[in-house]
């Protein structure tokens, strides 16, 4: 199963903030790309509940994330 999820931020620099943010923490099936000012993850899973529970995982870290920077991407 592959899943691709694309969320828009306020800048260039701020979606590559974001990759940059989680990157270390990624599996290998999980590819992340700033395009522009959008942030795109796509995952390849074995399964659906595999992808679910690896998005809620990298979901929860993103929003971590820009929590940490004290105001929306």
């Amino acid at each position: 199963m592959t899943v691709v999820v694309r969320r828009a931020c306020r800048s260039p620099r701020a979606a590559r903030a974001l990759r940059d943010a989680v990157r270390a923490d990624t599996p290998d099936f999980v590819v992340l790309r700033a395009d522009g000012a959008s942030l795109t993850v796509r995952l390849t899973a074995p399964s659906a509940s595999s992808a679910r529970a690896t998005l809620d995982d990298l979901l929860a870290c993103l929003g971590a994330a820009e929590r940490a920077t004290g105001r929306p991407v």
